[in-house]
């Protein structure tokens, strides 16, 4: 949510990213006053630090091991029920 109307923002166009095409930055209120040019180099920088995961690649393995857990609660539960059918 914005505060106000006097934002300054830094639009960064080329990300070099195969997901995102732009990004925009919000300046501090209290940063210090650089210029322009500056400021989109360390924009580009920031951009660069972040590490990108894509949710298939990241879900895979916890997928794997609540299927894991599923299959185990099914058989303790006809474990279960053959018990109490032999009783």
């Amino acid at each position: 949510m914005l505060k106000g109307v006097s934002q300054k923002v830094i639009e960064v166009v080329h990300t070099d990213n195969t997901y995102f095409e732009r990004a925009i930055l919000f300046l501090k209120p209290g940063a210090p006053e650089e210029d322009r040019g500056k400021l989109r180099r360390r924009a580009g920088e920031y951009l660069t630090q972040i590490d990108f995961c894509p949710r298939g690649r990241e879900r895979r393995i916890p997928a794997l091991a609540d299927g894991v857990k599923l299959l185990l609660a099914a058989l303790a539960g006809a474990g279960i029920a053959c018990l109490v059918f032999l009783l």
